[in-house]
């Protein structure tokens, strides 16, 4: 029999609403934001302590100087704290306020990453640029034409602009277009066998593998199979298909098309840090969220795989996703190693036993 539940994540604490606000006032805030946090700030006394923390966790602290790869490692320790020392240990509480803080300036999310975005770093070389994101960070970029480009975890993008076509291809990962329409000058997204033709719109793009998947939010795309030969663009073995708002190409590696209705709100919902699954499996959901953290989670009992889940969290965070699963469906939750493990409570027989 299938389970299935809702799971419920815990509220923002006020701890984590602070470091969002302090890391969006480094970035000079405009006179709404400014009257909002003044209004979040003497809403309650909570909020003003929690504040006053972060910042002296920053002065105090030697996280603001700290290499990104370095915050991404104490950000998965963090993530794995046990549930009691994270109760109960101010200072570690402190460190973890102030790496959260950091973690939000650099790109690198704990919190909510929907106020902060990082620019993106190019490598340069003589014919194109390459932009990276590594995992755990989302990063945003705008293009010289004005399209905006937002990486997901882990990915690669590389952009070819000429005088005729600007052309775009994703190597890995995912991201979200949102494209400054040229009639003269086609932006062309290739992603494994598939090219993404904009007629101008705003649409995502992931490749996994050699699966190719697109969703279109608005507008309109042209989705196209690559021409490997002479014969194939002369006579195409496979239809060109244009997607509508609120539909999905999904593309398998053996060729095989299935254009469908999807929510693409909820596909791009990392976007704003959040990942979101209704009625998804629990395998499925395992390997959404491992995308975005150094330390996965494993199911130690395959028929874990057909649990259904429906809810919303925030990317990177697996201890406290692990937590809230195991706490629905009575699973047992530990760290093993390197990785979180979700299994099946022991059961005991206390007749036997005695």
């Amino acid at each position: 029999m299938t389970e299935s539940a809702v799971v419920q994540f815990p509220p923002e604490t006020p701890a984590e609403t602070a470091a969002r606000w302090f890391a969006l006032r480094r970035r000079k805030p405009d006179s709404i934001e400014e009257q909002q946090f003044a209004h979040w700030l003497e809403s309650d006394p909570a909020n003003r302590r929690a504040y006053e923390e972060v910042t002296r966790s920053w002065e105090i602290s030697a996280l603001a100087s700290a290499d990104p790869t370095v915050v991404a490692m104490r950000s998965d320790a963090l993530m794995l704290r046990p549930k009691k020392q994270r109760e109960y240990a101010p200072l570690w509480g402190t460190l973890a306020t102030a790496a959260t803080v950091l973690l939000a300036v650099t790109g690198i999310y704990v919190g909510n990453p929907g106020l902060v975005h990082r620019a993106l770093t190019p490598s340069p070389n003589s014919d194109h640029t390459v932009f990276h994101t590594g995992i755990g960070q989302q990063a945003t970029a705008t293009l010289e034409d004005g399209t905006t480009v937002t990486l997901n975890t882990d990915s690669t993008l590389e952009v070819n602009y000429s005088t005729l076509r600007r052309d775009v291809r994703l190597i890995a990962g995912q991201a979200l277009f949102k494209v400054m329409h040229n009639a003269s000058r086609p932006f062309v997204v290739t992603a494994g066998n598939r090219q993404v033709i904009d007629v101008g719109t705003e649409f995502e793009v992931q490749l996994q593998g050699q699966k190719v998947s697109v969703a279109l939010l608005e507008g309109r795309v042209q989705v196209q199979p690559i021409a490997t030969s002479a014969r194939d663009r002369e006579t195409p073995t496979q239809p060109v298909a244009i997607l509508a708002p609120g539909e999905q190409l999904v593309a398998g590696a053996e060729g095989d098309v299935v254009v469908k209705p999807a929510d693409v709100e909820q596909l791009v919902s990392w976007k704003s840090g959040r990942i979101r699954f209704n009625d998804t499996p629990l395998s499925d959901a395992v390997t959404e969220m491992n995308r975005y953290n150094h330390t996965p989670i494993v199911l130690a009992d395959p028929s874990l795989s057909d649990i259904r889940i429906s809810g919303s969290f925030r990317v990177g965070q697996s201890w406290p996703f692990a937590e809230a699963v195991g706490e629905a469906f009575s699973l047992k939750a530990e760290v093993i190693g390197d990785s979180i493990r979700l299994r099946r409570q022991l059961k005991i027989n206390i007749a036997e036993k005695n």
